[in-house]
């Protein structure tokens, strides 16, 4: 009986796989699905994410005594506000960095020191002339276009504004109906199939929390680390390269890697010494990153073993880039709950054993 059963989810699973490629395959449907994905999909991935950040302040607000509505207006304004306090802070010092940071990079182009090495070595097996040809027509072609070009930035504005305008909107509905919305999807199944659902929801609303919180922890842990270690070691634009830090650390294990490309480019250029004292600190913060701060913040609760968080990050990248890689692992751990809630006892001593 097992079996049987075994043998037609395998069968529905297959049937799945082959409905999708056979869909890829229907271009209106394959675009129609392209524009969901980057206009309604995108912006509710980035709702759910800011609304499980917001949503221990809401919490408090309702155990007070405020109604729903009211407590989700109160947190997304008081979210909203310093959320705005901090860009505008941070945003002059971070503008004053970058525009030293494009004039430093100007500036090693014509030094002779280890990068032109390193470009000289590149332009054995890559036509930099070419590509410099390639940019400058295109910049051209892109100059000579300037009144299409006005209108796509009118549109990508409008376009920008309406997915903040969406975004705001979900997080405000998600804060103040959510358990509504919870019990309308449980409502969708048969009462034999209610209990399942509802521990599956459960078990991902736990999941997700702990993911967001917990890596929200993570990344401003790991860039106050590399921006005290930026100021120790007297490396320019730290303030900058923190913040890219922080924002690539939501991705996780490599994210860190990959805001050090930069800072490593720069200290190369500042000399020997520099390249010493940024590997020195990025071996520090690394060994501080995976000994204190991802177990004291994080812990097990994910249950996902390093390596395996390692492959499902790198192959998010290679297929659906950055907001793939961020959104990975908690997909990961909402199938594990789904296949738990749904495998069968008898199948699961059998795994175990």
């Amino acid at each position: 009986m097992i079996e049987n059963k075994l043998i037609k989810n395998l069968i529905v699973i297959n049937l799945i796989f082959l409905s999708l490629i056979l869909f890829t395959k229907v271009t209106f449907l394959y675009r129609l699905l392209l524009v969901l994905l980057k206009s309604i999909i995108s912006p509710v991935v980035v709702s759910v994410f800011f609304y499980y950040l917001i949503r221990p302040l809401n919490v408090i607000f309702i155990k007070k005594g405020l109604k729903n509505s009211e407590a989700a207006v109160l947190t997304l304004f008081i979210w909203t506000f310093a959320l705005t306090g901090i860009f505008y802070y941070f945003s002059n010092s971070i503008s004053y960095e970058l525009n030293g940071l494009i004039k430093e990079i100007k500036t090693i182009g014509e030094k002779d020191n280890n990068i032109n090495k390193a470009l000289d070595e590149i332009n054995k097996y890559i036509d930099i002339n070419q590509i410099y040809r390639v940019s400058t027509e295109s910049l051209n072609n892109y100059m000579k276009d300037a009144v299409s070009n006005l209108l796509k930035g009118f549109k990508y504005l409008m376009d920008s504004f309406s997915k903040f305008l969406l975004i705001l909107i979900t997080i405000f509905y998600l804060l103040k109906d959510g358990e509504k919305f919870k019990e309308g999807f449980i409502n969708f199944f048969s009462n034999k199939n209610k209990e399942k659902v509802s521990k599956i929801l459960e078990g991902s609303h736990v999941v997700l929390s702990q993911y967001v919180v917990g890596q929200s922890k993570v990344a401003l842990s790991l860039s106050t680390l590399i921006f005290l270690g930026y100021k120790i070691i007297g490396m320019p634009n730290g303030l900058l390269f923190s913040s890219i830090t922080f924002i690539l650390a939501f991705i996780p294990f490599v994210g860190f890697f990959i805001s050090m490309i930069v800072p490593t480019i720069i200290a190369i250029s500042l000399g020997f010494t520099m390249f010493i004292k940024l590997a020195a600190t990025f071996i520090i913060v690394q060994t501080l990153k995976g000994r204190v701060v991802v177990p004291a913040i994080m812990g097990h609760t994910m249950k996902i073993h390093p390596l395996t968080d390692i492959f499902l990050v790198i192959g998010a990248i290679a297929f659906g880039g950055p907001l793939a890689a961020f959104i990975i692992v908690p997909i990961y751990g909402i199938i594990k709950i789904i296949i738990d809630v749904l495998l069968p006892d008898k199948i699961k001593k059998k795994l175990s054993m």
